[in-house]
């Protein structure tokens, strides 16, 4: 009897792109997939999947969504965002139910009144892949099941803890989310998420960062322990992390480098699954 396998697939917005190149190379090598836990980007890929769409129709969706911008700042408000977001989210979607699923599948989001880590695994698919990919100030908090719910990456964009405690015997993990010293270190945060780089001087004089710029550099210092820290406590079996730190969040000019990275890192890993998945 083989192993039971969880794929967990991390939040990180344009980053969560090579989440589908990782699944094309496991649809090649016929890698077996028993349980999927995404967050944000990996929770709306991750259940798309587990809905039947292949990681080709994947691929192709995903990149008509980004050439209509569906995913960026083009609609002033936070509500407007997430309603386009939802109406896309809708058409495979609509009326179905975790129960509906091919593949067993877990979103995390996080309780934004008492921050507490909140598993989705029940009910309506819509509310609870928009409560998981409900970034903040990017999009508003999703009303759901009594709690005010936001995107599970504020806690941990790898949920890999869950994975275990769900009964998988082989954890797969795909972490998209940047690695901090590959950042500039006084990036203001609006080149951050949307990928371009404002002129430093803008923001701040030559010698000292602006206040933005040192929020921001604190912000992801927290978020950067916090990251490193839940994974030290839950390490998966095997951690991909493709080469995608250079893109910003909502940054959706190329959906096609990531979905490569992923292919190229998982077929780097390619071995190291084979072997772990086999039946002993």
């Amino acid at each position: 009897m083989r192993p039971k396998v969880a794929l967990v697939l991390g939040g990180g917005g344009s980053r969560g792109l090579a989440h589908i190149g990782v699944l094309r190379v496991f649809e090649e090598a016929h890698i077996p997939i028993d349980l999927i836990v995404g967050t944000s980007m990996g929770a709306i890929v991750g259940v798309s999947y587990a809905l039947g769409l292949p990681a080709e129709v994947l691929a192709e969706r995903m990149t008509a969504l980004a050439s209509r911008n569906v995913f960026g700042m083009n609609v002033f408000s936070a509500r407007g965002r997430q309603r386009a977001v939802e109406s896309q989210l809708r058409l495979a979607m609509a009326h179905k139910t975790f129960a509906d699923l091919n593949i067993p599948c877990m979103v995390m989001a996080v309780d934004m009144l008492n921050g507490e880590e909140v598993a989705l695994c029940e009910g309506e698919l819509v509310p609870a892949v928009l409560a998981s990919s409900a970034v903040p100030a990017v999009f508003p908090p999703v009303e759901l099941h009594g709690r005010l719910l936001a995107d599970g990456g504020v806690i941990d964009s790898v949920a890999t803890q869950p994975a275990f405690e769900w009964g998988a015997d082989v954890v797969i993990a795909v972490d998209v989310y940047p690695a901090l010293e590959t950042e500039n270190m006084w990036i203001d945060p609006i080149s951050a998420v949307m990928g371009f780089q404002i002129p430093f001087n803008l923001l701040s004089d030559k010698t000292l960062p602006s206040m933005m710029s040192s929020l921001w550099r604190s912000f992801r210092v927290m978020a950067w322990y916090t990251h490193q820290s839940r994974l030290r406590a839950a390490p998966p079996h095997v951690l991909l992390r493709p080469p995608v730190d250079g893109y910003g969040s909502l940054d959706f000019k190329d959906t096609q480098s990531p979905i490569r990275a992923g292919e190229d890192e998982a077929r780097r890993h390619l071995a190291a699954i084979e072997a772990l998945v086999k039946a002993p």
